[in-house]
């Protein structure tokens, strides 16, 4: 999928797969816990402070689970109608 994108048209072949590669390696560093960048600290990964910690206190660590979230994830967007709550707001302040 990533070989038939359309910026790597054109370019030969060796070129295709280095790049191809570099995506590819770059994504799974962004789906594998152990690869992704700590959130307390982005200069370093969750394995990196995992190894950190296990020589601090001296005791082997082994993460057993964890909760993937996303961005945003649990915001609910209302679709709220303006112009329709403009007028209800209105509509409290008219008299007949």
């Amino acid at each position: 999928v990533e070989m038939a994108k359309e910026d790597l048209e054109g370019k030969p072949d060796n070129v295709k797969e280095k790049i191809v590669e570099g995506r590819l390696k770059k994504q799974f560093e962004e789906v594998a816990l152990m690869g992704q960048k700590w959130l307390k600290d982005e200069d370093k990964t969750v394995e990196e402070i995992l190894k950190e910690r296990i020589a601090k206190l001296g005791e082997n660590l082994v993460i057993r689970r964890f909760a993937r979230l996303t961005l945003g994830e649990g915001l609910e967007k209302r679709d709220a109608d303006f112009a329709g709550g403009v007028e209800k707001e209105l509509e409290k302040y008219r008299s007949d």
